[in-house]
């Protein structure tokens, strides 16, 4: 799942912000939906952080463990972070336009492409793959993050991952099918804020 919403205005990437919890009726419903005999798996990030606890706490599970992975976080923005698109295109908007023009391998000053991030996931998801077998596991991560991992499920093209919508506190389910030659992802839904079912 995406983290709480941030209400920062500027491009955040790496930036250690904390986020807004008002939605107490979402974190509520979350509560309820996500399974309590999870693995709690985060960003090392504030804002996933924070969210999963708040979570864990109204499903009982205060002193549950979390296992916070740096790989986990969003983008780098480099040179970006902290300030607005707006004051980016003025400063440099050659290498602005360039990043829009081919959002996938653009670059921003310092940082990383979407592309280098899917190369960061990959590793990551191999490595939950194995993190604790045939248990549930619940991810608070950010939305590059999740454009990743369900594009790398689906063998997507970096470009058309870019294209999926990964609003803050929605959920996103995928199965993992392994057997000792194989392994195959089903996803199940994604970006979804009205599920209510357990899963």
């Amino acid at each position: 799942m995406r983290h709480a919403p941030v209400n920062a205005g500027k491009i955040y990437g790496h930036l250690d912000l904390s986020a807004d919890f008002s939605d107490a009726a979402r974190l509520d419903q979350l509560a309820s939906l996500l399974p309590t005999d999870s693995a709690v798996i985060t960003s090392d990030l504030a804002r996933c952080r924070e969210t999963a606890r708040h979570i864990l706490r109204k499903q009982g599970r205060a002193e549950h463990p979390i296992h916070e992975r740096t790989m986990l976080r969003e983008q780098n923005f480099g040179q970006w972070e902290g300030k607005t698109y707006q004051a980016v295109e003025a400063i440099d908007p050659i290498t602005y336009q360039a990043f829009f023009d081919d959002p996938a391998t653009g670059t921003p000053e310092g940082g990383e492409s979407f592309v280098d991030l899917i190369r960061r996931i990959q590793g990551e998801v191999d490595d939950l793959r194995h993190f604790e077998k045939d248990q549930h596991l619940i991810v608070v991560t950010h939305a590059g993050v999740i454009r990743a991992i369900v594009g790398l499920a689906l063998g997507m093209a970096p470009e058309r991952m870019l294209s999926l919508s990964i609003d803050p506190l929605s959920v996103t389910h995928l199965t993992l099918f392994q057997n000792a030659t194989k392994t195959s992802w089903r996803v199940n839904f994604v970006n979804d804020m009205n599920r209510v079912r357990h899963l």
